[in-house]
């Protein structure tokens, strides 16, 4: 089978020989580089460290951090770092064993060294706790961010409770009681300076506050009608919470009365028709 004759290539010829870069105390080409530069010098002026003519702008970063400025700690290497603050060709020379003309720090290059706060405390006035970052602890760390606390720990605005404002007049609570906003000096508000009316209007009545085992029983069933008349001063045990009762109980233990002491049921019925005139046909509800 003939041999195909050699192509002849069509158009202009290969480049042979190529100028040196412009830049100075720079020997290499300005084979695949551009603007009279060669490949290394064009992409600084690419990443703006030196300007159109090739003068240097700024030296590139040296440091512990592989950012995106940050170049191979061997002098006229601009490469980036891959390990240890070297590039790959000088790492895997160092590696080998070759001397690459830099000191080569220990294992950790590049880590942030964060100090130590095992022994110390949040330097803010009267916080016990160990500090977090920059000498806080957590909480105040947040409230810092939060433009509540200077870089000190002076306090520049006072906190709010939750974070929110509170609504003004009266609301209700998830079990139908109305809250109130509790009166200067009131001892033991909510987080939210908020109070249950039907007790703020028992305290006022008796001149005290109302201890955890004191309750305020609703007369007329409404829990929100918080008159006066209308509220009464019991404990738990002689009023314990709905969540607390049994109604099948609660009707066991009246059959078992009615059947076993008539005349206590009796008693029983004229006591609650005098507690409660209001209310008719007591014994036919528990007949």
């Amino acid at each position: 089978m003939p041999r195909k004759a050699k192509s002849t290539r069509m158009g202009r010829p290969p480049r042979e020989s190529w100028p040196t870069c412009k830049v100075e105390e720079c020997e290499r080409t300005t084979k695949g580089g551009c603007r009279g530069m060669c490949s290394t010098h064009y992409m600084q002026v690419r990443r703006g460290m030196r300007d159109e003519e090739g003068v240097l702008l700024r030296a590139p970063k040296r440091v512990s951090s592989y950012g995106a400025e940050a170049r191979c700690s061997v002098p006229e290497c601009f490469r980036r770092p891959k390990g240890r603050g070297l590039c790959s060709p000088h790492f895997q020379q160092w590696r080998a064993g070759v001397d690459v003309g830099v000191e080569v720090p220990e294992r950790g290059f590049g880590r942030k060294q964060a100090p130590s706060y095992k022994e110390h405390v949040c330097f803010v006035v009267g916080c016990p706790s160990r500090p977090i970052t920059r000498g806080m602890c957590s909480k105040h760390t947040q409230q810092r961010a939060a433009g509540i606390l200077d870089e000190e720990g002076n306090q520049l605005r006072p906190l709010q409770s939750l974070g929110r404002k509170r609504k003004p007049g009266p609301i209700k609570d998830g079990a139908g009681y109305v809250l109130v906003v509790a009166p200067d000096g009131y001892n033991g508000p909510m987080r939210d300076g908020r109070v249950l009316e039907h007790r703020l209007v028992m305290e006022e009545k008796l001149g005290r506050g109302l201890g955890p085992h004191e309750l305020v029983h609703h007369i007329n069933g409404v829990k929100t009608d918080n008159r006066i008349e209308n509220l009464q001063l019991r404990t738990r045990k002689t009023h314990p919470p709905a969540h607390e009762m049994d109604v099948s109980l609660l009707e066991e233990a009246l059959q078992h009365l009615k059947h076993n002491d008539p005349a206590a049921f009796k008693a029983l019925l004229e006591r609650i028709t005098d507690e409660c005139p209001n209310r008719p046909h007591q014994e036919d509800c528990l007949s």
